[in-house]
């Protein structure tokens, strides 16, 4: 369920930004974010990176696959993630791989509380001026 609302709470955000490419660099920003906290050194990087990037591929057709059926598309992301567990544990270790799926959460909802941070500044609160005109009749 958390998946289906990261799919719908980030496809406005390629509208919302000036920049188009913003949408690209998501998953780029992810990759780099997890290698970060995971503190990895250069060969795990190396060596995590283009992995990654497959997953993060898959993940997001899994999403859009299965939009409609949010059972479906949980089951399908947990297979996806045990599959893929397997190629990521010989560059990080078995302890560390489901670091990788909660830093991934992480910063799915960094994403998002950002996103919404910048919804409420554009429309939700306006900011304060002076009172407008009154009109004497």
């Amino acid at each position: 369920m958390k998946y289906f609302f990261l799919l719908i709470s980030l496809l406005p955000l390629g509208f919302i930004q000036a920049q188009p490419p913003l949408g690209d660099r998501i998953p780029e920003k992810m990759n780099l974010f997890i290698q970060k906290r995971m503190r990895m050194n250069h060969e795990e990087r190396e060596a995590f990176g283009p992995i990654f990037a497959r997953y993060q591929k898959e993940w997001r057709e899994t999403l859009v696959k299965n939009r409609k059926d949010k059972l479906l598309a949980r089951q399908q992301l947990i297979e996806l993630q045990l599959r893929y567990r397997k190629e990521f544990s010989p560059i990080v270790g078995d302890n560390r791989v489901i670091q990788i799926y909660d830093l991934q959460e992480d910063f799915i909802r960094i994403l998002r509380d950002v996103q919404e941070e910048r919804l409420r500044g554009r429309g939700g609160q306006r900011k304060m001026g002076p009172p407008p005109p009154t009109r004497r009749f």
